[in-house]
């Protein structure tokens, strides 16, 4: 039975693979960087939200997260929104072009993930599912 360790370093050679089969075709159609996908994924997610929040959920820091947010407000897929009560807070909100393009990479996802689970058992769906969910509470 294989370590821990080499369990590790074969998922981290295979993930990277995987996810650039899934998300390489949805790239190359739009001229955004990954980042600023990224950045239109969580705010699809939780939108509006705060920029120190975006910053934390994205897990960058302030300023590098402000000249994101400015290039994507300049490319029109958000837009920022002052606090009434406090100018000194900001927001951040999708524009209905960010919105389709959140739309548009989620479609796409799952199209690639049905292809690809469609060639596994029903059984190992399950399992792979419920692995997932597994890693992704470790996460948090």
């Amino acid at each position: 039975m294989p370590t821990t360790k080499q369990i590790a370093e074969e998922v981290s050679v295979l993930m990277p693979v995987i996810a650039r089969n899934i998300f390489l075709k949805f790239f190359q159609t739009i001229n955004i960087s990954q980042t600023q996908i990224f950045t239109i994924m969580t705010l699809s997610e939780a939108s509006p939200c705060r920029l120190n929040e975006l910053s934390q959920k994205l897990g960058i820091t302030a300023p590098t997260t402000t000249g994101i947010v400015s290039r994507l407000e300049k490319l029109g897929y958000v837009r920022r929104i002052h606090d009434k009560n406090d100018r000194r807070v900001v927001n951040v909100d999708l524009t209905p072009k960010g919105k389709r393009v959140a739309k548009k990479l989620k479609t796409t996802i799952k199209g690639k993930w049905e292809g690809l689970l469609s060639k596994l058992l029903k059984k190992d769906q399950a399992n792979y599912v419920r692995i997932l969910r597994k890693i992704q509470r470790g996460m948090q």
